[in-house]
């Protein structure tokens, strides 16, 4: 279940009226490594099994090839194949380069695709654009919606060294290293992001596109995957 439906009062100026309102879905589910609570995420409880695989992967916990992963009502069940050591970040030397007119695509299909958020306006959007597909996932964390887009991509397939990243959401120090760890070269965000951000995409090789809008955008590391149209 992804909306609740709620009685709101809507007041405007001097007016009130009880009405019906669509609410997202908020729960707390637990990642579980090996018997013991890894983690506690409040997000929206869909893609469960992508959302632990990609949590994963972009933490440097265990790669998702090491990992037996079982749902348990909200509980996610993760047993390790094997021990590994915490995974080292590496720097991305991927080749991949786009147009300008793709990122502007890229954007319009991140609209297209945020069908909660323009239902509720209580979720961020994610899409992930490989050589020929891409996927997109909502919920109500922005960690969870990216780990959720990386477990997807990884399910189906994707490489993500050949992949753009795009999303709805603010670029932190804590989101850049969720893409370094997936090794995803290119990053794009209608929204801003913080000078660690950048700091971050620059020394590991990600370029960061920040305020893409109506066919404008800043670029803020590694312009060099940009191709003038």
């Amino acid at each position: 279940m992804e909306l609740n439906s709620v009685e709101t009062w809507r007041v405007a100026e001097d007016d009130r009226k009880l009405e019906p309102d669509s609410v997202i879905h908020e729960a707390e589910v637990v990642i579980m490594l090996d018997g013991k609570v890894h983690r506690r995420l409040c997000c929206l409880p869909t893609h469960l099994e992508e959302l632990a695989l990609g949590h994963l992967m972009s933490e440097g916990i265990a790669p998702f090839t090491d990992v037996e992963i079982e749902e348990k009502g909200k509980d996610i069940l993760v047993h390790a194949r094997r021990k590994s050591e915490t995974i080292k970040p590496e720097k991305i030397t991927s080749q991949l380069k786009i147009a300008g007119a793709d990122v502007s695509h890229f954007i319009k299909r991140l609209d297209e695709n945020s069908i909660l958020h323009r239902k509720t306006r209580g979720t961020h959007v994610v899409g992930i654009f490989g050589e020929s597909q891409a996927l997109f996932v909502e919920d109500i964390s922005r960690h969870c919606a990216i780990d959720k887009i990386i477990g997807l991509a990884l399910k189906k397939g994707m490489g993500l060294s050949q992949s753009a990243l795009v999303t709805s959401c603010r670029q932190t120090h804590s989101t850049i290293k969720k893409a370094v760890y997936a090794q995803i070269p290119i990053l794009i965000t209608i929204s801003a992001a913080t000078d660690l951000a950048i700091k971050e995409a620059d020394l590991f090789g990600i370029t960061i596109i920040g305020f893409a809008r109506d066919r404008q955008f800043n670029i803020y590391s590694h312009d060099w995957r940009i191709l003038k149209n």
